[in-house]
């Protein structure tokens, strides 16, 4: 056996010894069980009005462009379901040029150790003529994490 066709034959001996047997390179991790959710996001859209009776709240018709002079809000309307437990809840709404243009402070929804088979929530921006026209996005957190953010018009 040649020279170089040794050396090979050990380089390829060092590689099989390196990756498939030593324990340091293989390392196994015991998979986790998966944990209940804490909610289950139903829905999040957007309107531009909100009907409230016997303090319950439901959106009107869902839409994704607004108008200045025809509407006067834009509200962004979630629903979660089987929540349990304490979170934070906030929104943030960021204008044509992406700037952050509205940030709520984050509130607290649920109650410890309860559970909610329906939870609503909303935030809303007030139309102006003055407000800038073209693609907005809202997006909402729960617990500093992103539950869902959506774009919309503003003509």
């Amino acid at each position: 056996m040649g020279t170089t066709k040794r050396a090979s034959a050990y380089f390829c001996v060092f590689l099989v010894w390196t990756f498939l047997l030593s324990p340091g390179c293989l390392r196994l991790k015991r998979a986790e069980a998966l944990k209940d959710p804490a909610f289950v996001l139903e829905r999040h859209l957007l309107c531009a009005d909100l009907k409230i009776q016997a303090g319950w709240a439901e959106p009107s018709e869902s839409k994704s462009d607004f108008k200045k002079g025809s509407d006067k809000n834009v509200f962004s309307f979630i629903c979660l379901k089987a929540m349990v437990g304490e979170h934070r809840l906030y929104w943030k709404w960021y204008d044509p040029s992406r700037r952050l243009y509205r940030q709520t402070e984050p509130i607290t929804i649920g109650k410890g150790g309860q559970v909610f088979e329906t939870y609503i929530a909303w935030d809303q921006i007030f139309l102006f003529e003055e407000k800038a026209s073209g693609t907005w996005t809202v997006a909402v957190f729960i617990d500093d994490r992103l539950l869902v953010s959506k774009e919309f018009g503003i003509q």
